[in-house]
């Protein structure tokens, strides 16, 4: 069974994640090979700094050396991992999930996210090859410094001031709660920022992507004409302008945009998933730009992506992937690449004014742990997916299971709100009770 969902290995600290399971990981990523150098780095959850030190044993164990570059964003490691030349990457991070969750990124020696061929090779050894360690702790010196090395770069890449501009960030007391704030500072924005420290203890906790009812009303309260919130490891962002949240697909269509107007959008086509909005299909279509979809996750996009030759990617959770700068996620980048789009182009709103997205529902149903399993064996949801379309046939529905945490993922598309409420709650009573038959309630 690959251990991996759809952004890495996660689960709660302690008990589905482990020192020893890090410390497992590291013998799997030199298993088939006589030492290398790895990268590591985490966000601020209070478990990171043990995790990492049962991963750099690890490795270290196995003939490894460990550049350490302590708590930076997620694209930050894929960075140092080519910057380098680095056989692997690992960040230690949950991204989205509360402070009890951690997780487990890992990059190849091209900075990219491990195939799914990797995952299932690590997958198997670490079922293989269980150790069970007595606590202890190692030392491995920061690289001091990294994260000024990596904002230097990222400045590179984005030339132009933002002066004058007023932006809110909110960091979520994640990783790039230092960072984020040097790099708009240098850029010369005038910054109001919230959540701008090392509290692992409350990472994403009423902040971050996703949760931006406080970032909104620090907007408005301050007068800023543009808000970014990230995620625990800075490669998810939600947007502002003034108190108006902008939909991940609109600011995918914005990107897209921008990018064929310079004349840098490769082969006029981008790469969505299967939850990106038909109505966004239908807007590229219009600038005479194709939509490829593939799975949920960012490494799927990035994998067609690379197939096709193409630099620009995103989905609607606020991952946008833009290749001629990163090979993943990177919010700070993201925000970067809105704000001058901004300074260019004056209101995002109005840039975007075509953009005509379909209406939509989602909704997540939580389930108990022990209850994945029998999920996953069983063939209800595909049953309800089967009579939901010949219920809502001129409905778009994805159903799935959380690729991140223990919970069902619910998206209904359609061109009328009422129809998808009603299919939402139609969807709602059928997988209730299919939990309950299985004695597994939600919470």
């Amino acid at each position: 069974m690959n251990l991996f969902g759809t952004d890495g290995i996660r689960g709660i600290y302690g008990a589905d994640l482990t020192i020893s399971l890090t410390y497992s990981l590291g013998m799997a990523l030199l298993s088939r090979q006589k030492g290398g150098i790895v990268v590591v780095g985490r966000d601020t959850r209070m478990s990171g700094e043990a995790l990492a030190e049962g991963f750099i044993r690890g490795i270290n164990d196995n003939g490894g050396q460990v550049i350490n570059l302590g708590i930076v964003p997620t694209n930050a490691v894929a960075h140092y991992v080519r910057r380098i030349g680095a056989d692997y990457g690992v960040m230690i991070s949950a991204s989205h999930n509360p402070p009890n969750y951690n997780g487990l990124k890992l990059f190849d020696r091209y900075g990219v996210k491990i195939c799914a061929q990797k995952q299932a090779e690590i997958s198997e050894f670490l079922r293989d090859n269980k150790v069970e360690l007595p606590m202890f702790s190692v030392e491995t010196p920061i690289f001091k410094g990294a994260d000024d090395i990596y904002m230097e770069d990222i400045k590179k890449l984005f030339p132009t001031s933002l002066k004058g501009i007023k932006i809110a960030l909110d960091c979520c007391y994640g990783s790039a709660y230092k960072l984020a704030k040097e790099i708009f500072l240098a850029l010369e924005a005038t910054l109001i920022v919230y959540c701008d420290f090392n509290r692992g203890d409350m990472i994403n906790v009423g902040c971050g992507a996703t949760n931006t009812d406080f970032l909104q009303k620090l907007m408005k309260a301050n007068g800023c004409e543009l808000g970014f919130a990230f995620d625990g490891d800075a490669d998810r962002i939600a947007v502002f302008e003034k108190t108006e949240i902008l939909h991940p697909d609109r600011i995918f269509y914005a990107f897209a945009k921008y990018f064929k107007e310079k004349g840098c959008l490769n082969k006029n086509t981008v790469v969505g998933t299967i939850l990106t909005d038909t109505g966004l299909q239908k807007c590229l279509n219009k600038l005479d730009i194709t939509l490829l979809r593939t799975d949920v996750g960012d490494s799927k996009i990035y994998e067609m992506m690379t197939k096709n030759g193409l630099n620009v990617g995103g989905e609607n959770s606020g991952h946008y992937i833009l290749s001629d700068y990163a090979t993943c996620s990177d919010a700070i980048i993201n925000a970067l690449l809105v704000s001058e789009i901004y300074i260019k182009h004056g209101s995002l709103l109005e840039y975007t004014k075509e953009y005509k997205p379909y209406k939509s529902q989602s909704l997540n149903i939580s389930v108990k742990e022990n209850a994945m399993e029998e999920i996953k064996k069983s063939d209800k949801l595909e049953e309800i997916k089967s009579h939901f379309a010949l219920k809502f046939p001129n409905l778009k529905l994805v159903l799935r299971l959380s690729g991140t945490e223990p919970k069902i993922r619910i998206y209904v598309e359609g061109r009328s709100a009422p129809t998808c409420n009603v299919a939402i709650d139609y969807l709602t009573g059928e997988i209730n009770a299919y939990l309950d038959n299985i004695k597994c309630k939600t919470f």
